[in-house]
């Protein structure tokens, strides 16, 4: 017993605290922001004379996951074709990512959000998009599974 209040006394002695310092904080220096020489171009992604498959959609989160065959074929920077019906889309930078908004869809004027890789690498599985339609109280999510042919 003797020996387990040493070690307790031993361990209370030993802990360290640091001083608290008071005062102002020092933040009043200048700060100095470099780029690099070469910082390299600033790509952004666009969807231009791609098209794409809608092959899977599903209506809601737990909806059960149907078969489409739907063709979206995207023209200019803002115009689409969805099974060659012509369109207008939305392709945004996020902080993220990128925003797609598709109008005029069997499901109403979707948007959604994707990641570059979405786009370069032609998958988007499973993405969730909220009907935007204006004056519209639905708020159906709609997940889609589209490849770029």
């Amino acid at each position: 017993m003797k020996h387990l209040i040493y070690i307790f006394l031993l361990l209370l002695v030993s802990c360290y605290i640091p001083e608290l310092h008071e005062g102002p904080i020092d933040n009043t220096a200048p700060i100095i922001v470099t780029t690099p020489i070469n910082a390299g171009t600033n790509t952004t992604q666009n969807l231009i004379g791609q098209t794409w498959k809608i092959f899977y959609y599903r209506v809601g989160p737990m909806g059960q996951v149907m078969s489409a065959n739907d063709s979206l074929e995207f023209i200019t920077a803002t115009k689409y074709k969805y099974n060659g019906t012509e369109y207008t889309y939305h392709l945004y930078t996020t902080g993220s990512g990128f925003n797609l908004s598709l109008y005029e869809t069997p499901w109403g004027n979707l948007s959604g959000s994707i990641l570059s890789n979405n786009i370069t690498n032609g998958k988007i599985y499973g993405i969730k998009f909220m009907d935007i339609s204006s004056g519209s109280s639905n708020t159906t999510e709609y997940y889609l599974w589209m490849n770029r042919i």
